[in-house]
């Protein structure tokens, strides 16, 4: 399965746990959402996540705020059928769109917020979110 696919998943799997108002979600147990998931701790954006290797599956507990979901409008932007691949120059455009955005890099799984403060390099654009505040 491509990071696409594996991100898509990731996705529904925090739209539907949201939507239900659930206190977890589940995705599918792979590296590649590990690192994903490990960049929306760092940003405070899920409270936390727990690998159940028994089950093949990544419990990831949901963050609320006023009783609403945080996170908010997410969407994936480089889709199985169409990469995005931004430069840093280009990258103005996503700002404008999201709050935060992730992006796969030759430094790995950054965020939008990672960027602007420390390493000034582009990549394959994953998703991007709205906060719900």
């Amino acid at each position: 399965m491509n990071k696409t696919n594996i991100m898509k998943d990731l996705l529904v799997g925090l739209k539907n746990g949201y939507s239900n108002k659930n206190k977890f979600a589940y995705c599918k147990l792979n590296s590649f959402c590990v690192n994903v998931l490990w960049e929306l701790y760092k940003e405070e954006l899920i409270y936390d996540f727990s690998i159940e290797p028994q089950e093949s599956k990544i419990k990831i507990r949901l963050k609320y705020f006023k009783n609403k979901p945080l996170l908010n409008g997410l969407d994936l932007v480089s889709k199985p059928s169409l990469s995005n691949f931004s430069e840093y120059d280009e990258l103005d455009k996503f700002y404008k769109k999201f709050d935060y955005f992730f992006i796969s890099t030759s430094l790995g799984i950054v965020s939008s917020r990672f960027i602007k403060r420390k390493a000034k390099v582009g990549g394959q654009v994953l998703f991007g979110l709205k906060l719900n505040t």
